[in-house]
């Protein structure tokens, strides 16, 4: 019978402390939701750094999981060639944010000269204490914001 305690009591224990590793791995995962201008920072950080042909900052911005898809020449290359136009842009201006968990995504428009508006999707990740751009997506260009103030 000491034999059926001691195995009930150290199973006690082990469920004990398993509990105690998912609590606290559940509770260090929950990330507090941000301020939407953390958000806007980071995206305009980024922005800025593109501005100045300061491709090593904007490559520090971008999330890790975009660092190892592409090298810094790569991230370098394919900005220059998808999204070269955005950096002529006279005006931005920032939509909706939706924030799930360590995740986001921010509606942004930028104007051109001419004053046309491009619409277009960020995904930043929350990596350590800052928000770092996961993946930049153009919305449809017949889309019509309304309130948009250009």
């Amino acid at each position: 019978m000491a034999r059926t305690i001691k195995a009930s009591l150290l199973f006690f224990f082990f469920s004990l402390c398993a509990s105690a590793i998912i609590v606290t791995h559940r509770v260090r995962m929950q990330v507090p939701p941000p301020a939407p201008h953390q958000l806007f920072a980071a995206v305009e950080q980024q922005l800025a750094a593109f501005r100045v042909a300061d491709y090593s900052s904007a490559y520090g911005q971008a999330a890790s999981g975009v660092q190892q898809k592409f090298t810094a020449p790569q991230y370098e290359a394919m900005i220059r060639r998808e999204y070269g136009d955005m950096f002529g842009m006279q005006h931005l201006e920032f939509g909706f944010v939706k924030v799930t968990g360590s995740a986001a995504v921010v509606q942004v428009f930028f104007r051109d000269a001419n004053g046309a508006v491009r619409p277009f999707l960020y995904s930043l990740i929350a990596e350590g204490d800052s928000w770092k751009i996961n993946g930049v997506q153009p919305m449809r260009s017949e889309f019509r914001p309304a309130g948009l103030h250009i």
